[in-house]
């Protein structure tokens, strides 16, 4: 079996390439080359307009006849593809254009619009969590073939963790407002006087600029640093340079940053609702949706805890190790393997 993978963010294209290779011959469609073990077909990026852009189509069209499955993971290249009797598609999420700020609405205006298209063909669909699945039947009516979680990097596992004296709390999001960082902003200006903590903010996006103001107005910026983007490479030490790990998103598709800092042994607080509650399940501390003041006080508890701390961690290690690309790689053979029937 001969499969054409686009690739989606780094984790999950790494850690799905990687098992796939070992199971079928499989051939990355991407603009950056990875570190790994399956071939790619790497698109040059030359200083032309658009040229990245219209080469790849090119190169898409014609590479796409000649392997088994084409497996994308994004509606939109889903379309442009063709050969939509040998093609799978990943939506990682739902693409509901209210959720997004302006700038961002158009695609997800396309990719939904792309999405219903393969819905009425046919073409199999993928989504990451039961949580997922869920909305895209509630808000499009659109059925999913499979829900196949993602995996946990090796990159990642750790040991469990004992209570440390002094807490590093870290968060990791694109800082836009359907991620809600402003609950866990507020929730540590609410601890500011009652805990002794540093915060580490991992991401960026248009509230930056917000954020930046916001520590400033609560005499936060000495205990919270904003880091914005951080290379992939770093991410592992940096969770396990960290002791707690906060998740805002009551609308995470999956939530992968929650999962990693799992593997690395921290407890994790997260909302009741949510493909991030979901990953969690019962090894997670978890507040009230939207609700700061909640999560303020689940993180004083914590902090305040040694045994609950530990208990956390063994549980975040264990219920992260469940979650493998080999089983991820292993549920897709067997939907190519449906497809090529």
């Amino acid at each position: 079996m001969r499969v054409l993978l686009t690739p989606h963010i780094e984790h999950y294209t790494i850690g799905l390439s990687n098992e796939l290779s070992k199971l079928v011959k499989v051939t990355l469609l991407t603009t950056k080359r990875f570190n790994m073990q399956s071939g790619q077909i790497v698109i040059p990026d030359l200083p032309i307009p658009h040229f990245k852009g219209l080469v790849r189509k090119v190169v898409f069209k014609i590479s796409a006849s000649m392997y088994d499955v084409i497996h994308v993971n994004t509606s939109q290249d889903g379309l442009f593809a063709g050969n939509f009797d040998k093609l799978v598609v990943t939506e990682h999420g739902w693409p509901d254009p209210r959720m997004v700020e302006e700038p961002e609405r158009n695609y997800y205006f396309k990719e939904l619009r792309a999405l219903l298209q393969l819905h009425d063909m046919g073409v199999p669909l993928v989504t990451v969590s039961n949580y997922s699945a869920s909305m895209l039947r509630e808000l499009y009516g659109v059925k999913v073939r499979k829900v196949i979680y993602h995996g946990l990097l090796r990159d990642f596992i750790s040991e469990p963790r004992d209570a440390p004296s002094e807490h590093r709390i870290l968060y990791v999001s694109r800082l836009v407002s359907v991620k809600e960082p402003f609950v866990f902003l507020k929730a540590l200006s609410r601890v500011r006087d009652k805990l002794e903590f540093k915060a580490i903010i991992r991401g960026d996006g248009p509230l930056y600029c917000a954020i930046k103001e916001f520590l400033r107005r609560n005499g936060l910026e000495s205990r919270v640093r904003v880091l914005g983007k951080v290379p992939f490479s770093k991410l592992p030490n940096l969770s396990r340079s960290c002791t707690i790990f906060v998740h805002t998103c009551s609308r995470e598709a999956f939530g992968m940053a929650v999962l990693e800092a799992m593997g690395c042994g921290l407890p994790v607080i997260v909302p009741e609702k949510g493909g991030a509650f979901e990953v969690a399940a019962g090894a997670a501390l978890t507040f009230k949706p939207g609700d700061h003041e909640d999560l303020a006080e689940k993180l004083l508890s914590l902090c305040s805890d040694a045994n609950l701390y530990e208990e956390l961690s063994r549980k975040s290690i264990e219920r992260a190790k469940g979650f493998t690309w080999r089983r991820a790689a292993i549920e897709y053979l067997k939907l190519y393997s449906s497809v090529m029937m």
